[in-house]
């Protein structure tokens, strides 16, 4: 690093990624309904529907598993087991 220069401060973000297998998932509406209501949970900031794994993973920080089974089920659809 050159003299006079002072390194930046970083913040350092913790990301978790959960998956969740829902069998009923399999067309762009059963996507756009879950993606709709995952996405108002808190702490949530990306949703991703696979449509042909069935899976729906979601990125964030912070974020309840309870709450996002429940925004999932609120869109109609059931998490396996």
């Amino acid at each position: 690093m050159p003299h006079g220069h002072t390194p930046l401060p970083y913040k350092i973000a913790v990301v978790n990624l959960a998956t969740y297998s829902v069998p009923g998932v399999h067309c762009a509406h059963c996507s756009a309904a879950i993606t709709a209501e995952v996405s108002k949970v808190a702490g949530v900031e990306g949703v991703d529907v696979d449509l042909e794994g069935k899976v729906v993973s979601v990125q964030g920080a912070g974020m309840s598993d309870a709450e996002i089974r429940g925004a999932i089920a609120e869109a109609g659809y059931e998490v396996a087991a």
